[in-house]
């Protein structure tokens, strides 16, 4: 059956519009109900049976994801806001109470692949308006990292929206992997630090972060370790900066997000201490 295909393809969600011109019969998604291989949230939408989660909610509610609720979808970081985010038609009628988890985003949406989720750039386009800057900023660098998003996009994107929001999205750059490493480049960049990423160290690999030139700083995320087999990997590279003779400083998600100030205090002064050195060195005493 070829609407099932189709169907799995927009995530397990579609319209009845969509099935039927990709060859599904009204007989067939009847009888795919009663079977239990497809439910409908929706009159008019349809989802697989195993279909569950913030998805399943938007499209019961004729909905679509939008904002954080989006990015997380699309597989980028969201920060951590846990509520949910949806768009609905400006001119759609009222919507059940829905509770203060819900954060209602009353706009038309833009032309979107599947009917359950906003469209990368109307996702985008409301994580700046909607979010703070840093998280803003966050998303849009693990967009681009993805590579599902190009700069090229973001200033096609934002062109016509108001000037504030071009100014954000000005900020993103390609690199972080991960919305650690984004917050982190952003607050040493704001600090006045050179930051590069994703540096290729000989005999190490990549690096998460350089700064000003050749402070090596690592970051590992909320699941980090999550094998013997990782945690052999990690060995094998602190050898291989200990024996190059390479500054490095290695930090948790946690301690970047609860414990910053000491973070940076760490970085400050591994670097002061080696401008010290080094002026030692042109005028010993």
């Amino acid at each position: 059956m070829q609407w099932i295909h189709h169907l799995s393809s927009r995530g397990g969600i579609a319209s009845r519009a969509e099935l039927t011109r990709a060859g599904a019969h009204p007989i067939e998604l009847t009888a795919a109900v009663r079977a239990g291989r497809i439910v409908r949230p929706r009159r008019g939408t349809y989802a697989l049976a195993d279909t569950t989660g913030p998805m399943l909610e938007a499209a019961r509610l004729g909905a679509r994801l939008s904002c954080v609720s989006a990015a997380r979808s699309y597989g980028w970081w969201a920060g951590f806001d846990p509520r949910l985010h949806l768009r609905v038609s400006a001119s759609a009628r009222s919507l059940p109470e829905l509770g203060p988890d819900v954060v209602v985003h009353w706009k038309n949406s833009g032309a979107a692949r599947e009917i359950w989720r906003v469209s990368p750039a109307d996702c985008l386009r409301s994580v700046v308006r909607c979010a703070d800057t840093e998280t803003a900023v966050a998303v849009l660098d693990t967009a681009v990292a993805s590579g599902s998003v190009r700069l090229s996009d973001l200033r096609a994107w934002f062109e016509t929206e108001p000037k504030w929001t071009g100014f954000v999205a000005e900020r993103a750059r390609p690199g972080s992997e991960s919305g650690i490493e984004s917050i982190v480049r952003q607050r040493l960049t704001a600090a006045g630090h050179l930051v590069e990423q994703q540096v290729t160290v000989p005999g190490v690999g990549r690096v998460d972060l350089r700064i000003d030139g050749w402070l090596f700083v690592e970051l590992d995320g909320f699941a980090y370790h999550s094998s013997r087999e990782a945690f052999e990997r990690d060995r094998i590279r602190d050898l291989a900066f200990a024996t190059q003779g390479e500054r490095r400083l290695r930090f948790t998600a946690n301690q970047v997000l609860r414990e910053w100030d000491a973070v940076r205090d760490a970085i400050r002064t591994v670097l002061s201490q080696e401008v010290s050195r080094a002026a030692s060195a042109i005028h010993p005493s």
